[in-house]
């Protein structure tokens, strides 16, 4: 066997970069308008809702009616998924269900979820949760599926806080996670809510990391002592948490504003509440590496229905505000950049109220596969439970962050860091750094330019800043390419600066 020294494995992959055009300052640039140009004429296939599958109306199973499904999450190893209730021990116990949704090749392969079992959660008391003692909002396996992290919203309104737990695979209690002092419901003498999560906008999404270090909780709304809700014209920026899952410690803290709301509400609710509605919030985020998530945003107005859209998320470049009690405004936090990449109004299928999120298996086209879950609401308002199963172009979410040299920032140099970053490097998590690696990173940059400009000149300008000489390629009309000047990193038509900086790259 040949074993290649760093060096040389450096310089091969780097011959790589540069035949693929990827390197140097002038070849990046066409790389990158390659790529947005390749982006435009492929942009609706980057996600694809592939299948829907519909449970009935008051559907019941185990003796408890099958509905109010919040947040659902896959076990790759076993197959198996979980899905968490938001019944407030009224309906039923409060409870979670593990299921299965076999696929037939892009499709759901039977009509309904195979059940495996309902499991009750139970309170520190070591007893099933009261009625309206509780509101079970999202659900996560932790590694191996050994136990399971889950939110409840609480309830602000009557001085009930939210809370993130450990339960068992039997429900039982096994820890709590503090959250921060910030988001402890306040109320003032006359009864009204002066700071804390919002009443029915509190945690509503939960994520775990890949690596199973990082929690990541994030409010529906703004806290209220953060600023407003989400209105017609007005964003609500949001609080991201991350928490170290052995600690329970915060380990950072991001502002993610939500949209206005899509719509005006143009009828009542029906009764007994009888008014009109109408609100925008984040009702999940799934990780999809260290840094960056997909939320799920939904809006909805009585009389108008829901608006269901999927965003790409970072925190890479967004301001800490870990330890804030309030955001004052004029510290001007950078808010999480975020990018469009699904809305179901263009899909033609009525997504109603999804609540739940999770990546799941892979499809027999290599595309990664999401699973959502729509929360039936027992029926109220006429919304039913429903898994749609989506899929996403392989080389458009990498397994780990682009940020490979970990800075903060993603810049150039990440893309020189590449050859030599060993895992951190393999951005497909194939097990090796290659030109699939070189696209993800460049898949990041095309969906985050602003940050990228602002935080790293370098992704415009050259990877090395002054020149000696240059060497270019040209093709001749049998497709051989003869080389006219010395430098083999290059490619016709482009121009490349050695310098003490390219002289270390290789």
């Amino acid at each position: 066997m040949c074993h290649k020294s760093p060096a040389r494995r450096r310089r091969a992959f780097l011959a790589s970069l540069a035949t693929a055009g990827l390197l140097a300052g002038p070849a990046l640039t066409n790389a990158f308008a390659a790529e947005a140009e390749a982006d435009r004429s492929r942009k609706s296939q980057d996600v694809r809702l592939l299948d829907t599958l519909t449970v009935p109306a008051g559907t019941t199973e185990l003796g408890m009616p099958f509905g109010g499904l919040s947040g659902i999450d896959y076990n790759p190893r076993s197959g198996e998924y979980v899905a968490i209730s938001d019944d407030r021990s009224e309906n039923g116990k409060a409870r979670f269900y593990t299921l299965r949704l076999p696929l037939d090749g892009a499709a759901f392969a039977e009509a309904k979820p195979a059940l495996d079992g309902l499991i009750v959660l139970v309170d520190t008391t070591g007893e099933p949760f009261a009625p309206k003692a509780v509101d079970p909002e999202a659900i996560r396996w932790t590694p191996g599926g050994r136990s399971l992290l889950w939110t409840s919203e609480g309830a602000s309104s009557a001085g009930q806080p939210a809370f993130v737990r450990e339960a068992a695979t039997s429900g039982g209690y096994v820890r709590e996670l503090p959250l921060p002092k910030a988001y402890a419901p306040v109320r003032s003498a006359s009864g009204t809510l002066t700071a804390g999560v919002r009443n029915n906008q509190a945690l509503e999404g939960l994520a775990l990391s890949p690596d199973g270090r990082t929690v990541t909780t994030i409010t529906e709304n703004a806290l209220v002592q953060d600023g407003p809700a989400a209105g017609l014209t007005v964003k609500s920026p949001s609080r991201l948490l991350l928490m170290d899952r052995r600690t329970g410690e915060p380990k950072g803290e991001h502002v993610y504003e939500v949209d206005p709301i899509s719509d005006a509400p143009t009828a009542p609710l029906p009764p007994p509440v009888g008014t009109y509605a109408a609100d925008r919030g984040v009702s999940e985020i799934l990780a999809i590496n260290e840094t960056d998530y997909l939320t799920v945003e939904r809006s909805f107005a009585s009389g108008v229905g829901f608006s269901i859209r999927l965003y790409w998320t970072s925190t890479i470049g967004a301001a800490d505000v870990n330890g804030k009690e309030a955001l004052s405004g004029t510290e001007k936090p950078m808010p999480m950049p975020k990018k469009l990449l699904y809305d179901f109004t263009t899909s033609g299928t009525d997504a109603d109220n999804v609540e739940g999120i999770t990546w799941g298996p892979q499809l027999p086209d290599g595309s990664r596969s999401l699973v959502l879950v729509a929360d039936d609401n027992f029926g109220f308002n006429g919304s039913v439970t429903k898994f749609h199963l989506l899929s996403v172009r392989p080389d458009l979410l990498a397994t780990r962050t682009p940020d490979v040299n970990g800075d903060g920032v993603v810049s150039a140099k990440d893309l020189a860091a590449l050859p030599t970053a060993g895992p951190a490097g393999d951005l497909d998590g194939n097990g090796r750094t290659d030109a699939a690696d070189v696209r993800l990173w460049i898949s990041y940059t095309r969906a985050f330019p602003t940050t990228q400009k602002r935080r790293s000149p370098l992704l415009t300008a050259n990877l090395c800043p002054s020149t000696t000489s240059t060497a270019t390629w040209s093709r001749p009309p049998h497709g051989r390419r003869t080389r006219r000047h010395a430098d083999p990193r290059t490619q016709r038509g482009t121009r490349v600066r050695r310098t003490a900086c390219a002289t270390r790259l290789r």
